[in-house]
């Protein structure tokens, strides 16, 4: 990987990092409740909704913990050697906001297709 694709990335990941500081909690939170609203089985939904739950308590538990590295970089005297350490902890939050949503995809997904097929 050529040293502008990387710089590029730490961009891009910052700037979704950046967005999902009050993203992630109000994404965690419609996630839950539109499936605990769900015409599933209540099996199907519970097992969900358990999944869901627990990563999203990791996701906001990741997203408090690096949110509060930038608010002391932010706040500090030091924040590293270059100005790169600030986009670092952003492209943290937007690893930590893509894995979010990439297991809730999932996790929704497998629900819905034990929903449809419930013999599986």
């Amino acid at each position: 990987m050529s040293g502008s694709s990387f710089t590029f990335l730490i961009y891009l990941f910052g700037f979704v990092g950046l967005a999902s500081i009050g993203l992630l909690p109000f994404r965690a939170w419609q996630t839950l409740r539109s499936l605990s609203k769900s015409k599933s089985s209540p099996i199907s939904r519970a097992a969900s909704l358990v999944f869901i739950a627990l990563i999203a308590a990791v996701a906001l538990w990741a997203d408090v913990q690096v949110t509060a590295r930038i608010f002391k970089c932010l706040t500090g005297r030091y924040c590293g050697p270059t100005i790169a350490g600030g986009w670092i902890y952003l492209a943290m939050l937007g690893v930590v906001y893509f894995a979010f949503e990439t297991a809730v995809l999932v996790v929704q997904k497998i629900s819905r297709d034990k929903a449809i097929n419930p013999a599986a």
